[in-house]
């Protein structure tokens, strides 16, 4: 049984201790941030930020979610989105890199070759506008923010390297006993690629949670806005509002001001909550995925 030396324990310790301090350095601006958005909106200007809050003042978050449903509506589109772009990503990656993974596959080379273009080329802006609202019609479609997202080159060579580190005995054995290549898939192949799958759908679900852009390119209706789109015109129109009034006006108010600083933050602490949540439970596959995937091949 190895024992532990001194030289080993001390050098342990000071591991722990440089990611503690690291952890807690990652920490701090969120806590930070989280007293900023109880915080009253002068006290901030006054006193600026602090490690507790000095003037509590839910103005923010009455501002974010009382009085309208977009905040909550725009939550269930980001909710539907990257559920249904995750479930997409993870089934079009998978089905697509297995069969370069598959030595026999005859055109696997073209494909890895096509495949790999994709990562270095793409055909613009306008070009893609044009695709998207011309010839596919997907503006002002909830699709729009969930098939054009759907795959990806990097997600692609990262599961297929993964597939390629699986021992090729396993489909062997397989097709001996009578099984077809998509029986090998899903019942060989996905059950051992955990790891692989949590790590892909990790990357489409922050992708998918983050999204605005194409939002703010091919949705008009505001019925399909996401959450993080949402957030930017709330703190665009505040900022706005906050930079239009005159003094009189500010007198008139009693001296108040629009909270642009507590919103930015409170909308902040909203967007990022789930995703927050949702690493804890994927954190074990996720590394062993990455570094797997990532390295061999």
């Amino acid at each position: 049984m190895y024992r532990q030396t001194a030289g080993d324990r001390a050098i342990m310790t000071v591991f722990y201790l440089a990611i503690g301090l690291f952890a807690l350095m990652c920490l701090i601006p969120m806590w930070i941030a989280l007293m900023a958005s109880f915080t009253n909106e002068q006290e901030l200007i006054r006193n600026g930020y602090s490690f507790w809050v000095r003037s509590f003042d839910l103005t923010a978050y009455r501002l974010i979610f009382t009085g309208t449903g977009s905040v909550y509506r725009a939550y269930g589109v980001t909710i539907l989105t990257t559920i249904a772009g995750v479930i997409f990503t993870v089934m079009l990656t998978s089905s697509f890199a297995y069969p370069l993974s598959v030595k026999s596959f005859k055109f696997r080379n073209s494909l890895s070759f096509f495949c790999y273009v994709t990562m270095v080329f793409n055909g613009g802006l306008v070009p893609t506008y044009i695709l998207t609202t011309r010839f596919l019609h997907m503006q002002n479609t909830i699709w729009v923010l969930i098939i054009p997202a759907a795959l990806n080159g990097f997600n692609v060579f990262l599961m297929k390297n993964y597939f390629a580190t699986l021992p090729e005995a396993l489909a062997e054995s397989a097709k001996i006993d009578g099984a077809s290549e998509i029986y090998i898939y899903f019942k060989i192949i996905l059950p051992l690629s955990m790891p692989i799958l949590a790590t892909i759908g990790l990357f489409s679900a922050i992708g998918y949670w983050n999204e605005w852009f194409r939002v703010l390119l091919f949705v008009s209706e505001q019925k399909l806005y996401t959450l993080q789109y949402l957030i930017m015109r709330l703190q665009q129109q505040a900022e706005f509002l906050n930079s239009s009034l005159s003094a009189s006006a500010r007198a008139a108010l009693g001296g108040q001001v629009v909270p642009t600083i507590g919103i930015r933050v409170a909308t902040a602490m909203v967007s990022i909550g789930p995703i927050v949540l949702l690493y804890p439970f994927l954190q074990k596959y996720f590394i062993k995925g990455l570094t797997i995937g990532a390295v061999k091949g």
